[in-house]
């Protein structure tokens, strides 16, 4: 019985042993799809996200929102970046959505 709980418990408990590396990678590649974009880049830096899970709702959420073209979340760090059609939506939008998370946000100085 023993066996079966520490089954179902290691079976839920997958996305918290994810790989860092792979997430580094995926980060890194969706953030040459931002610089990519056209469109204004904005930065934010995202406090309260614990593991993968949480960065694909981030960017999920963000790329949900109308005028934005691209998004890249680094649940590690914090480091996020959006590419936006200003015209629609702005930095302030985006802020309430992550926020609306349960997570927050605060903008910063775009690089590169």
């Amino acid at each position: 019985m023993r066996a079966l709980f520490l089954g179902i418990a290691l079976f839920f408990s997958v996305d918290a042993y994810a790989c860092p590396m792979a997430d580094a990678a995926a980060y890194q590649a969706a953030k040459q799809e931002v610089s990519a974009s056209d469109g204004a880049k904005l930065a934010f830096k995202v406090d309260g996200m614990s593991c993968g899970d949480c960065s694909t709702k981030v960017t999920t959420a963000l790329k949900g929102i109308d005028g934005v073209k691209a998004a890249a979340v680094d649940y590690q760090t914090g480091e996020t970046v959006v590419s936006i059609d200003a015209s629609k939506t702005s930095a302030d939008a985006l802020v309430k959505a992550i926020a609306d998370l349960g997570y927050t946000a605060q903008k910063t100085a775009a690089k590169g």
